[in-house]
């Protein structure tokens, strides 16, 4: 595991190690409990219906989204056009 559950948080950036989805960035949408978070990319897996991965399959980035996190917390709608452009910007960051 890459990083602790206590330090996972919605909007958190991640991406896939195991699994036909690998290598696949996604943004945390919730916390389930101590094994499981719910992600989404919003493109393949929209905000309507997030993934549920166990946090073992799952590579933690320090890059969080305020937008998204905040946007969560508060239960305002999140659009899937949303969650492509802030993760287009975490990614382009990652990769510099």
């Amino acid at each position: 595991m890459q990083g602790l559950i206590e330090e996972v948080r919605p909007g958190q950036l991640v991406s896939s190690t195991q699994g036909r989805d690998v290598g696949r960035y996604y943004l945390v949408v919730n916390v389930l409990g101590n094994s499981f978070v719910t992600v989404t990319d919003g493109e393949y897996r929209g905000i309507e219906k997030p993934k549920r991965k166990n946090i073992k399959h799952l590579k933690f980035y320090q890059l969080y989204s305020e937008v998204i996190g905040t946007k969560l917390a508060a239960q305002i709608k999140i659009t899937n056009a949303d969650i492509m452009s802030e993760m287009a910007e975490m990614i382009r960051k990652l990769q510099e």
